[in-house]
């Protein structure tokens, strides 16, 4: 329980709350109506018992004798019942007491006798048959004919059993009450969750148009509790776009401030090849050329866009732009270029990354093409084929790995595909490899086209 509201949907852990709040306050508030239900039959009961009373003890004299009579006429029919459910009984010092015929020949022992008039005494007895009853005792202070005053105790009661058959009646009409509006409760605590959650959920959205590029930042207005998470959301955008930015502007000058060196160690190179000294200019070349190869990797990923910010931008001008630059690239002209990629077409990625992308794609296609390559977008993937000699089916797995060329013969570092790994790690998107139906590789990126 505790694992599940520390983690998993908030919704969920609302609702569990919710729950819990309810069906304690309901189990709290039952005990209490319960109680005081008890204690409201209970004074009913013994307001009963009185008025019962009163009509006993107007039918109480003495005759002349001095013996205690009753002529009293109760209203309710079970006194004159045996073991009927209602019982009278009046003590009274060195006499024998007088009883309702309900009692038969039972009587009540009285527990604590009260000493004034005024008090009721209310106990729970064994009357007739051993059933238990609610018995009131008064007192009652009766003049006889001589003018002597008597101190009776009268005890009123009734089967317990019609007290216990009320509170129980009333126990389960309670108990499906509370059912009723507890789920009543937990719906309406449902729906005020759903209502309330909604702006986040409306977020949620908004927050994926930023990611893939569909906004640039969020808009709108939100409750108070949700418009600081939507101020530091768009703040976050904002500094990682001008950390892009900053980035990329160390990466130009971190090329321009190694242009000059890498120069001037091949210019070093080719003088001692000309004075004979071939194989230290044959390991300065190397060791330029894998720093050069180095640099323009990390150079590479120091460009990338952090792949989360909002980009919209459209496919088709960037592939026509690479596909007319690499025309002048050895064997370029040379190609038949197959565009197939609809003008509508837009990718949530930035300009820069996208520019990184198609070059090195296109450019490996290029190298190893025969005589066509085929772009083509379907809305869902963006494949690059070829008809050159292809890949091994059992290299096909290790095409993509840094440094990695597959054709010794053919120019570049083994960068290329490896960079484009890079941005489609950036980016969160699949790369694949295959044969392609040309001949050739097809490159399959799943890069879907923004609405």
């Amino acid at each position: 329980m505790t694992n599940l509201l520390r983690g998993g949907s908030l919704r969920l852990r609302l609702t569990l709350l919710a729950a819990l709040a309810i069906s304690t306050l309901l189990m709290l508030a039952g005990l209490a109506f319960a109680y005081l239900f008890e204690r409201h039959v209970e004074k009913f009961a013994v307001g009963e018992l009185n008025s019962h009373f009163e009509q006993l003890a107007a039918g109480l004299a003495f005759d002349k004798g001095g013996t205690l009579l009753s002529s009293s006429q109760l209203s309710d029919p079970r006194f004159e019942q045996p073991q009927g459910g209602m019982y009278w009984q009046v003590d009274m010092a060195d006499a024998k007491s007088l009883r309702s015929r309900s009692m038969w020949d039972e009587a009540f022992a009285v527990p604590t006798p009260p000493e004034a008039e005024e008090d009721d005494h209310a106990h729970i007895l064994a009357g007739p048959g051993g059933i238990e009853v609610l018995a009131l005792e008064k007192l009652l202070i009766l003049p006889t004919a001589s003018g002597e005053e008597k101190k009776l105790i009268v005890t009123i009661a009734m089967e317990r059993d019609r007290v216990s058959n009320s509170l129980t009646s009333f126990g389960w009409s309670l108990l499906i009450g509370l059912t009723v509006l507890y789920f009543a409760l937990l719906a309406a605590t449902a729906l005020m969750i759903y209502l309330g959650l909604r702006p986040l959920k409306a977020l949620k959205a908004l927050v994926q148009n930023l990611r893939t590029g569909r906004a640039g930042r969020i808009e709108g207005s939100y409750p108070a509790e949700v418009q600081p998470l939507v101020s530091e959301l768009n703040s976050l955008v904002e500094a990682r776009e001008k950390q892009l930015e900053r980035a990329r502007q160390r990466a130009g000058n971190l090329a321009h401030g190694l242009k000059t060196p890498l120069t001037v160690l091949t210019s070093i190179a080719n003088e001692l090849t000309h004075k004979g000294e071939t194989q230290s200019a044959k390991n300065i070349v190397l060791s330029a050329g894998q720093m050069r190869d180095l640099v323009d990797r990390e150079l590479a990923r120091s460009r990338m866009a952090l792949g989360e910010s909002g980009h919209h931008t459209p496919l088709l001008p960037s592939v026509q732009r690479v596909v007319e630059t690499l025309r002048r690239a050895p064997n370029g002209e040379k190609l038949t270029w197959t565009v197939e990629i609809p003008a509508a077409t837009h990718i949530a990625m930035d300009p820069t990354d996208l520019l990184e992308l198609l070059g090195n794609l296109f450019d490996n296609a290029r190298k190893h093409a025969n005589s066509r390559i085929q772009l083509r977008h379907d809305g869902r993937h963006l494949t690059v084929e070829d008809d050159g000699p292809g890949v091994p089916a059992e290299k096909l797995s290790t095409i993509s790995r840094r440094g990695v060329k597959l054709d010794a013969l053919a120019p570049g570092s083994g960068l290329g595909l490896s960079i484009v790994s890079d941005l489609a790690e950036v980016y969160n998107f699949e790369v694949s490899f295959s044969a392609s139906e040309l001949g050739g590789l097809k490159v399959t990126l799943d890069l879907p086209s923004l609405i």
